[in-house]
């Protein structure tokens, strides 16, 4: 479908975006760090970056990444309509929110980068998921139920395993949403990052074995 193609090219900028406002947040990390260790700013020195928010940013884009490798797959199987063009829209419009929410703009505003976490892990968490969701409805609607048999009875066992690990991220991170203790949302942020790259792996071996 060239019409879609020509579309999904564009919204990829909106992706693009998106994973710049994440990485921009890293880079921020990055100069702080090193303006702490240079002793350039003696005012950084009471900021305390920690691992909550850092990892909340890696969690975002590793998704990112993951969502826009499974929608690239469907490519093929989704209609060139309005609802397409809005359902687009949404997801990637709003994975843009989210990524801008998951670093604080000003550092020296925030001395305790944990507060900026707590302040917005759910919306960050819950708009990652509700993207997830949006693209499995997308999924169910656009591609029919005998198309959606014909490619489960084609799935390599690989693929299958990649399946069942892109389900299972879906658990910590609604644990993750609701948790208020920092330990376990460390834990549920490693363990949603190791799942999430463990599907994407396996999904590119596939693609690409050997």
């Amino acid at each position: 479908m060239p019409g879609f193609n020509f579309l999904f090219e564009a919204f990829i900028l909106l992706m693009g975006l998106a994973m710049a406002e994440v990485l921009r947040g890293f880079a921020r990390v990055l100069k702080l760090r090193a303006r702490r260790k240079a002793g350039i700013d003696p005012g950084m020195e009471r900021i305390h970056i920690g691992w909550l928010t850092p990892l909340l940013g890696l969690l975002v884009i590793v998704d990112q990444s993951t969502f826009f490798l499974h929608m690239y797959g469907y490519r093929d199987l989704m209609p060139f309509n309005g609802g397409t063009v809005l359902g687009i829209l949404l997801a990637f419009g709003w994975y843009y929110l989210v990524a801008s929410m998951t670093f604080p703009d000003e550092p020296d505003d925030w001395p305790d980068f944990d507060v900026w976490f707590w302040q917005q892990k759910r919306f960050v968490v819950g708009g990652v998921l509700g993207v997830n969701v949006l693209g499995t409805i997308a999924t169910m609607v656009f591609v029919t139920a005998e198309k959606q048999q014909e490619i489960a009875a084609s799935l390599t066992p690989q693929q299958a395993i990649a399946s069942m690990v892109a389900m299972l991220s879906i658990i910590p991170m609604i644990w993750l949403f609701f948790s208020k203790s920092k330990r376990v949302c460390l834990t549920l942020l490693w363990l949603y990052i190791g799942l999430t790259v463990g599907y994407g792996m396996i999904v590119f071996t596939t693609v690409h074995p050997g």
